[in-house]
């Protein structure tokens, strides 16, 4: 894809994030790189992108920049789009806000452990900066490449301040998905039935972000949701083999996520959940399986004496394969204190160490719940 300019220095932008919960207090400056250009398609790519948040999210980046923020999304859209041909908002200024919202969106994520040996090192900045030079990575320390639709995944950026590192890498991912509302009937010159089926073409920026938390040891790798027959596996692997001159994810080992399905059942089970089933798979050693779910997502699974007593005993004598969970806010539900404002939908994928987040969620309510499912492993 042909791109408009060709600066690659750095420019005098600098960012400086307010804290924000589950980070480190202590504020750092990320520069902003100076990027290779935008093409018109990646602009309007940019505005789908953004307008693919939620209305708040929208709302909430138009306020940042002293922008009109009132208005359905067509008219967003039109406001976004003309502040885009005058310059009052910059390509850059939008892929910055993707970067911070979309890791909490729709995801899929892996957690891991941290190195058993010693990790010093890498909590000192200054080797850290050095070590990524000599991996000509130097200029991505605290600092960010805004890009668009690379053809093949690419750094955006290393953060380190001091307690987290945190590695963002972007890729175009394109697909065409089915739509019947385009398609057509004709016929042919003797008569025959010609059934157009419709394919619409769709594209996203996919977004890869690995935090290695310097404090606790642990570490995590997000993904965000990929359209239908792309492997999260073979994304996660993408990202490693980027990585793997200067960061060995073999060092990292993760975490097993078939004891947190059977420990939330439990737990609720003995009326202490800080959950609410709404569907659990176990299987057999022998490969039987035993599903069930709840007749809506507001209803739980568990109540019914003869159910119950059946997933009892898959818990006990099977292995957990998918657990389907609504982490549940402070209530008479869950008493324990937590800081969740609303239900969260989480998909706890035993078979392939995965959790996935199906709605979009705020920044807090992700790192909460990631760190209790963390607790049960």
């Amino acid at each position: 894809m042909a791109t408009v300019g060709t600066s690659s220095a750095t420019s005098q932008k600098e960012h400086r994030p307010s804290p924000s919960p589950g980070k480190a207090s202590s504020e750092i400056c990320i520069k902003m790189l100076e990027p290779l250009g935008f093409t018109v398609d990646e602009k309007e790519q940019l505005v789908t992108d953004l307008l693919a948040l939620k209305k708040r999210q929208i709302q909430e980046f138009l306020l940042q920049l002293e922008l009109p923020k009132s208005g359905t999304k067509a008219e967003l859209r039109s406001r976004i789009e003309e502040s885009l041909l005058d310059g009052t908002i910059s390509p850059e200024q939008i892929v910055r806000y993707l970067d911070e919202v979309v890791p909490w969106g729709k995801q899929h994520v892996y957690l891991y452990g941290g190195p058993k040996a010693s990790i010093a090192d890498w909590k000192n900045v200054g080797w850290f900066k050095t070590h990524l030079k000599q991996h000509r990575l130097g200029k991505y320390l605290n600092a960010v490449l805004p890009l668009m639709l690379p053809e093949e995944m690419k750094i955006s950026s290393i953060l380190h301040d001091g307690r987290r590192i945190r590695v963002i890498a972007i890729k175009k991912r394109e697909w065409d998905e089915r739509d019947p509302d385009y398609d057509e009937s004709k016929q042919t010159e003797a008569g025959e039935a010609v059934k157009l089926r419709a394919f619409v073409h769709r594209v996203m920026r996919g977004l890869v972000a690995f935090e290695w938390d310097l404090i606790s040891n642990t570490a995590f790798l997000q993904i965000s949701q990929l359209p239908r027959g792309v492997k999260y596996e073979e994304v996660a692997e993408e990202f490693f083999d980027l990585t793997a001159g200067w960061l060995d994810i073999s060092r990292f080992p993760i975490l097993e996520l078939r004891k947190p399905i059977q420990k939330l059942h439990k737990l609720e089970e003995d009326g202490a959940g800080e959950t609410r089933s709404h569907g659990i798979n176990y299987r057999t050693m022998e490969g039987r399986r035993l599903e069930g779910k709840s007749a809506s997502p507001s209803d739980p699974l568990l109540g019914d004496p003869v159910i119950d007593t059946a997933f009892a005993t898959m818990r006990d004598s099977g292995v957990a394969h998918l657990g389907n969970f609504y982490w549940l806010p402070n209530g008479a539900a869950n008493p324990g204190v937590n800081p969740l404002e609303s239900e969260v939908h989480v998909l706890v994928v035993g078979q392939h160490n995965r959790i996935s987040f199906p709605t979009p969620n705020k920044e807090r309510a992700v790192r909460y719940v990631l760190s209790r499912i963390r607790s049960h492993c």
